[in-house]
């Protein structure tokens, strides 16, 4: 299937070399080019692997920025062997590599010609912007003629004319209005978890609160690696999220009663307002030796509220997203501080929400096509968004194209697919998927926790099933 492209150029690159990277990155943009950029591209809360997979699907030229850095890093690796087997009969899609450094390039390299930037001399600079430009096209192109029709990908913001309000929207807002309280939001991958956080967090404002929204995906591994780097981490983001007040700088920690006595003492008392506190994927500080520490601490942040006499946990509040099953995080249920506040699980679309957005979209289904996106999707909030988007976008599809094409690797779902499939392969669950999907096997109990945190299974009565006719197709011919 021909793609449509919406970016003109994907730049890839170490995050080591961003400074010198977004100056080409610049230079690109000001010849007209429509540029994907990860800091101009990746918002708080967008999910990364499909940011990039989604990016690398719509860009017709990959810039592959070459040097020590980036050849050792895992992203780059996937996104140049991700462009280089991609759709290889298109003959639009270009591979530029541009040489940062001296480097040894790996096999699948050598046969590309590259631009030498070593000394980021101006004449090189135009070499990399003239490939990278659309065939045929001498005068830069009108903004205007971009693709103006945003594709859904990651949290929506609270203000998203898409945005489909469901039963937990007004449970959630009214929660914002009352005082601090815990607030646990759980439910598989892309169900609409980090974007009716958002709504939370902007009424939360709304009411006077402070809000100090934290994503523990940003973390990387080397500040997680043991328990006192991960508490130091926390207790200056959670400072900078807060606006850094003077008077409240954290200090190196040790433990995490030190941290503890660091937020009474001085960061929650730098505010006379209420503060929130909003972890985002809670799941990523799983398998460390210290998650059940971690989440026991969150606990014991909420009972401390109580205290009598109040102290400055009373105005703290507190919102945990995740899509983990607790029970891998924590089996003790009385340290769990998933058991505790306002416990909102997000379900799928029914066939009315699907009724709503086919409004929303302006897409023009009849009930029969509902009905049978339904039985595809079962209602998969992502998906069902992804798939009103090639409804109705520029170069739309037709309702009978997209079910035809549903599981193709490149198809209108292609790039989720895919970004599934790896994902699986690397936690070591795709045979697992592949078996539920062609036979009905069985996973073992954490396996079915892990696949149903990751979207791909439910429970049917007493069986496991995966979560929809989409993913039976796609792992099943695997």
């Amino acid at each position: 299937m021909q793609n449509t492209f919406r970016w003109d150029v994907f730049v890839s690159h170490s995050s080591r070399d961003k400074a010198r990277v977004r100056r080409l990155a610049e230079a690109l943009r000001a010849d007209g080019l429509a540029v994907w950029f990860d800091e101009w591209v990746i918002q708080p809360g967008d999910e990364i692997y499909n940011a990039i997979e989604h990016g690398l699907e719509y860009a017709r030229t990959l810039v592959l920025c070459l040097s020590q850095q980036s050849l050792a890093s895992d992203w780059v690796k996937l996104e140049r062997n991700t462009a280089i087997f991609r759709d290889p009969m298109n003959k639009e899609r270009r591979f530029v590599p541009v040489l940062l450094d001296e480097c040894k390039l790996p096999d699948t390299l050598r046969r590309y010609a590259y631009v030498d930037w070593r000394d980021e001399g101006a004449a090189e600079l135009g070499k990399i912007v003239q490939a990278c430009r659309p065939p045929q096209r001498k005068a830069k192109r009108s903004k205007a003629t971009l693709i103006d029709v945003e594709p859904p990908s990651g949290a929506m913001a609270p203000d998203n004319s898409l945005y489909l309000e469901r039963a937990a929207d007004a449970e959630v807002m009214a929660a914002a209005r009352r005082p601090p309280a815990t607030l646990v939001i759980k439910a598989p991958r892309q169900m609409g978890k980090s974007s009716l956080l958002n709504r939370y967090l902007a009424e939360c404002q709304q009411a006077g609160k402070q809000t100090a929204l934290l994503y523990l995906s940003d973390f990387e591994e080397s500040e997680l690696t043991d328990y006192p780097t991960f508490l130091t981490h926390l207790a200056q983001a959670l400072w900078q999220a807060l606006g850094e007040p003077p008077q409240a700088a954290p200090p190196s920690l040790r433990s995490q009663r030190e941290l503890t006595k660091y937020l009474e003492r001085s960061l929650l008392a730098a505010f006379a307002q209420p503060v929130v506190f909003a972890f985002d994927e809670v799941d990523r500080v799983l398998g460390h030796a210290w998650q059940s520490d971690f989440t026991t601490m969150l606990r014991n942040w909420h009972e401390r509220r109580s205290s009598n006499p109040p102290t400055a946990w009373a105005r703290l509040g507190m919102a945990l997203v995740t899509s983990t099953e607790p029970y891998l995080f924590i089996k003790d249920y009385a340290r769990s501080p998933f058991n505790i506040g306002l416990q909102i699980e997000l379900p799928p679309f029914d066939e009315q929400d699907s009724q709503k957005l086919n409004r929303l979209y302006q897409a023009r289904l009849r009930a029969p096509q509902i009905g049978q996106m339904m039985e595809l999707l079962n209602g998969h909030p992502y998906l069902t968004q992804l798939a009103f988007y090639h409804l109705t976008r520029p170069a739309a599809l037709d309702f009978a194209t997209l079910r035809s094409t549903a599981t193709e690797r490149h198809g209108p779902f292609g790039a989720h697919l895919r970004a599934l499939e790896y994902r699986l392969e690397d936690a070591g669950l795709l045979d697992a998927m592949k078996q539920l999907a062609t036979n009905g096997t069985q996973p073992d109990r954490d396996g079915f926790y892990r696949l149903h945190g990751a979207g791909l299974a439910r429970e049917a009565g007493r069986r496991v099933v995966p979560a929809n006719q989409l993913y039976v197709r796609f792992f099943g011919a695997l």
